[in-house]
């Protein structure tokens, strides 16, 4: 195959293969390393099955010979189809869907030649895995709608979802194991299997029980998600691996079994014959058959709470605990259980015929409050439970504790608790409570008080009163005005708060301390603004630490644009020192070029030593010439100055000129140059920095090339110009190919090779600014080469492909 072909094809971008009239690969370029791992080598001369085992459709197969597609297709001979969706193999044996193209090479036909490109196909594989793993879960959804529709308890639905994943999941035996919570342990509920002929396994099943940790399904159980096991039989946490080889079971999944708000039932195991390969499906199957499950038993234990609930009141409303009535939200009493009856003297007769009402059971000193706590019964549907009196039937009054909820229906359910016996012992334990109450707010980290409506403390307790120098109740009866006059923020604080608004509030206070404070209205019985309750945290630790961390940015900003402002500097030093020293660096050179004249037209002896000494100075001076030159350049490029003089330049030419001139540095260097490229390349660019280019590019080929012979190529492609620099000297790292085009980056030791490290910066620059790319193929010791492509039309047509890879130029 001729090496310009070879060459197209490594420009571009997509994977391609070449073929010849059998079928057999005559190239490979780069994009089919990236795309299935075989390098072009490895692919030379085989058959196209190597890649494509099934081929491809118009193509001959291995070993027969035919002619490839053609532009007009003979009568005889279909076209191949435009493109064809096929396996491709990668090179470690995964298989890869991919879309090919078929098409012939022009002027191939008379070899045969033919291109095939590659187009992945990913995410297309992706996309119609997820979408058929929807389609199965959405049938399974399906089943297990109907299977709970019917199932009535437990081990039921849990035996018809086995059977459904089964039949529709290619599964061969499930198990449903239950979480004893007596014994902790897991044990066998129910099981299910497709055929016959595993007896051995279900016995050894039925008869086991599994503790969490305890190998499968225990792990599933006690890491809470589902365990994929590809083969049991080779899974050491599988216990009965011995007993599922015997069977010819393989795979397994083993999933927990969970309801709402965490709570777990058990653990399903689901086994195959065969092995298991889709992993993520089989998981998210499991995922949606555990929360299935777990929801139908959740409604199951509802249902089971409901009628236990049912049957509590029964036994509640039966039992001599509680007196308890209902009645409608207006206080008539609709029904009343035999303990109220016997506990107030009345009769069933009493509350059939309407005789009895919350006025006639309750003391006239009572009304008010009860009136009130049934206007808000009938507002939020219930009142908190309160120490009353109900009248007895001879007139007496009983003390009872009363609670009232409303029923829906406009009905009402009450429990009234006889006090009698309890009365005697009630201020003791009340002192008890509140001694609890005390010592628990006396320890806790925070200050909590209360103010009245006038800015009192009628509470001051916790433990952060010390930080502040008080102690537990020692401000209550005093104002928080006068007690903090000083501190005018403060003050505003809890005039809005006595306004009864709740809100959070940060104050710090004269002496440093920080405190985040919750302010919470307080309301009298009737709903009227009495005061303000706040719950006061001392934060004054983490106010710190937050202005320490701010402080830290603005330092590490500063820092940042001390920075910015050191790198402008030195650019216009670096600028400056440029033009200064050209001036000199010029005459200086001049005189060596007048010294090294005379020293040439002399006779005598002495002036052949004094014109190579001449020659050395001369030749280090065009170097610091150069390197001026490279700061001045870099200099216009940062500020923007850099001027274009377009004009219809011949790359061939340029180059050939560039090598004349560093021809007699490249003999003293013992580096042959080479230029392969004699038909004129024209575009349309800037003939000075297009100069520069070739020469920096040279130059460094020359410099690192380790005298070894360097190679010019110039050709064109289409509307690009192509050049390559190649060198056989000491190469470059990877790591070090992506930085050596950054300003002052080197990839070698500056004492043994010198520069600043801006050549290629500046060559990049330039490229770019005459719309065109480079870039570096590189090995460590087997030299490098650098890669130009330049648009024909200049810079006004600028390449949108991205650089070049190491197997070719787009």
């Amino acid at each position: 195959m001729d090496i310009d072909v070879r060459r197209v094809l490594d420009s571009l971008g997509d994977p391609l293969l070449a073929l010849d009239r059998s079928a057999r690969i005559l190239h490979a370029n780069a994009g089919m390393k990236e795309l299935l791992g075989w390098s072009g080598r490895e692919l030379l001369g085989h058959p196209l099955t190597q890649v494509i085992p099934g081929g491809v459709p118009g193509l001959p197969q291995e070993g027969s010979t035919a002619p490839p597609p053609s532009r007009s297709p003979e009568p005889h001979r279909p076209l191949p189809p435009p493109s064809v969706r096929v396996s491709a193999l990668r090179r470690d044996g995964r298989p890869r869907e991919v879309e090919v193209r078929l098409s012939p090479w022009p002027g191939g036909e008379a070899e045969g030649l033919c291109i095939l490109s590659f187009h992945p196909l990913d995410e297309q594989v992706e996309f119609e895995r997820q979408l058929g793993l929807c389609h199965r879960l959405h049938l399974l959804e399906a089943a297990l709608t109907q299977v709970f529709s019917q199932a009535l308890d437990e081990e039921e639905a849990a035996y018809a979802v086995l059977r459904a994943c089964g039949e529709m999941e290619g599964w061969t035996l499930g198990t449903y194991w239950r979480m004893e919570q007596g014994e902790g342990v897991l044990v066998p509920a129910t099981l299910w299997t497709a055929t016959s002929g595993l007896s051995e396994f279900v016995d050894v099943t039925l008869r086991h029980t599994f503790a969490p940790l305890d190998g499968l399904p225990g792990l599933a159980w006690e890491h809470q998600e589902p365990v994929w096991s590809p083969d049991v039989t080779h899974d050491e946490r599988f216990l009965r691996a011995d007993v599922a080889a015997r069977q010819r079971l393989r795979g397994g999944l083993f999933f927990p079994v969970t309801g709402g708000d965490g709570r777990r039932y058990g653990v399903m195991e689901l086994l195959s014959r065969a092995p298991r390969q889709e992993h993520d499906a089989d998981e998210a199957i499991a995922s949606t058959v555990g929360h299935h499950l777990g929801r139908f038993l959740d409604r199951l234990s509802l249902m089971e709470q409901e009628r236990t609930r049912d049957q509590a009141v029964r036994k509640l409303w039966d039992a001599d605990l509680l007196g308890l009535f209902i009645s409608d939200t207006h206080g008539r009493l609709m029904d009343a259980n035999t303990t109220l009856l016997r506990m107030l003297g009345y009769s069933r007769r009493d509350v059939s015929e309407g005789r009895l009402t919350w006025s006639v059971l309750t003391p006239l000193r009572q009304r008010i409050t009860i009136e009130r706590f049934l206007r808000r019964l009938r507002s939020d549907g219930f009142f908190q439970s309160f120490e009353g009196e109900l009248l007895r039937k001879n007139g007496s009054s009983m003390p009872v504790l009363l609670g009232s909820a409303d029923l829906s229906d406009k009905r009402v359910v009450t429990f009234a608790l006889d006090l009698t016996d309890w009365k005697p012992a009630e201020g003791s334990e009340s002192r008890q409570t509140e001694d609890r109450l005390h010592t628990l707010i006396s320890y806790a980290p925070v200050v909590l008080f209360a103010l009245d409506r006038e800015g009192v403390f009628n509470l001051s307790e916790g433990h952060g009163l010390e930080a502040l120098g008080l102690k537990p109740g020692q401000v209550v009866g005093m104002s928080v005005f006068d007690l903090y006059r000083t501190e005018p923020a403060l003050m505003a604080v809890v005039r809005r708060a006595l306004g009864g608004d709740e809100f959070f509030s940060l104050n710090t206070l004269s002496t440093g301390r920080v405190y985040e404070t919750h302010w919470v209205p307080l309301k009298d019985a009737e709903g009227r603004l009495a005061g303000t309750l706040g719950l006061a945290v001392d934060v004054t630790q983490r106010e710190r630490e937050s202005r320490w961390r701010a402080q830290l940015f603005e330092e590490a900003e500063e820092a940042r644009a001390e920075a910015e402002r050191a790198v402008r500097v030195r650019d216009e030093f670096l600028t400056i020192a440029s033009h200064e020293l050209k001036t000199p660096l010029t005459s200086l050179g001049l005189q060596l070029q007048t010294l090294l004249k005379r020293a040439r037209q002399g006779g005598r002896p002495e002036d052949a030593e004094t014109e190579q000494r001449l020659e050395k100075a001369q030749r280090q001076v065009q170097k610091l010439a150069r390197m001026m030159d490279d700061l001045l350049d870099v200099s216009r490029v940062a500020e923007g100055r850099l001027r274009l003089e377009l004009s219809d330049v011949d790359l061939v030419q340029v180059v050939r000129e560039v090598m004349e001139r560093l021809q007699e540095e490249a003999q003293r260097t013992g580096t042959p140059l080479e230029l392969r490229g004699e038909e004129p390349v024209v575009g349309r660019w800037d003939r000075a920095k297009l100069e520069q280019v070739v020469t920096n590019l040279l130059s460094n080929a020359m410099k690192y090339g380790a005298g070894a012979p360097v190679e010019l190529h110039v050709h064109s492609s289409g509307a690009m110009a192509l050049l390559e620099v190649t060198d056989h000297g000491i190469g470059i790292a990877p790591e070090d190919v992506a930085r050596i085009f950054g300003k002052f980056e080197r990839a070698v030791p500056v004492r043994k090779y010198g520069g600043f490290g801006l050549g290629l910066y500046i060559v990049r620059q330039l490229v770019e600014a005459l719309g065109g790319v480079v870039d570096v193929d590189s090995t460590p010791g087997q030299g490098s080469v650098f890669h130009l492509v330049l648009p024909l039309a200049g810079p006004n047509i600028r390449l949108s492909s991205p650089p070049p890879t190491p197997a070719g130029l787009h």
